[in-house]
Formats: C-alpha cells, structure tokens, sequence
C-alpha cells in the first residue's frame, strides 16, 4: 500500500515539475491523480478495517469456543453421572430421570411420559415394587 502512495506522489511531482496543469490535458492528469491519491487513501482505510474486523472475529472464535467447552463438557458429565434410563414396561420407550430419586426418602414415582405408566418407584420400605422395571431401589437390596 505504502507503494501505491509512493507511485501516486512521485507521479505528482513529476506532472507538478512539467507544469502541465495550466494546459486542459495537465489539468485532466492532475484531476486523475488526485482520484488515485483518493482510491489509495480509500484502500488503506479498507486494509486496516479489514484487519480490525479479522482480530475481532477471532476473539469471538476464541469466546465462543470457551462458551462450548463450559456447555458441552457440562452435558457430558450429567449425561453420564445425573440420569438414569429405564426402558417402560407397557411401551418400551426410554425414560430418564434424576440419579438423586434413588435415595430420596420420600416415596417417588416415575412415570412414562408417553403412556403414563409407573416405570420406577423408589420406596424406602422394604416392600414389593409393582412397576416391574428391574432397576427399583428395593430390587438391588435383594441381591
């Protein structure tokens, strides 16, 4: 760029030292210079733009990669230490609800969000469970 600006001032010393410019043709060459002078002041101005926006865009790469490390790698760890899958006795679909309802004291009952029916049922006492699941509480205590 720097260059460019060289050429355009040398090219305009040159037509000032030929005093061209009290001739119609000198006043038209002086007139086109004075465009490239402007296309050129232009251009830096859009070079140095164009770098501010590229350091920009970098730092909001650089964010937004930090923003999906935090999301991301917090999905990871609740999808393998937070929930449990139990698949529904009646319709077969998967269904997924806290890990803490395993030893919450109160009695708790998951149902199935498709047709309803109790897939888990955490009961402190050490009675029967009817949802037949195979993953109740009381069903490990057996074992």
């Amino acid at each position: 760029m720097k260059d460019l600006q060289k050429k355009i001032a040398y090219l305009q010393g040159q037509v000032d030292g030929m005093k061209l410019d009290k001739s119609p043709e000198g006043q038209v060459i002086s007139d086109v210079l004075e465009v490239l002078e402007s296309v050129s002041d232009y251009l830096d101005y859009l070079r140095e733009s164009q770098e501010d926006l590229e350091d920009y865009v970098e730092s909001i790469d650089s964010d937004l990669a930090d923003v999906e490390d935090l999301i991301y790698d917090d999905e990871e760890d609740d999808d393998e230490d937070d929930y449990v899958e139990v698949e529904c006795p009646n319709c077969h679909e998967k269904v997924y609800f806290d890990s803490s309802i395993l030893t919450d004291d109160d009695l708790i009952e998951v149902t199935c969000p498709v047709c309803d029916a109790v897939v888990f049922v955490n009961d402190q006492d050490d009675e029967e469970c009817d949802c037949d699941c195979g993953c109740c509480h009381h069903d490990e205590e057996k074992e």
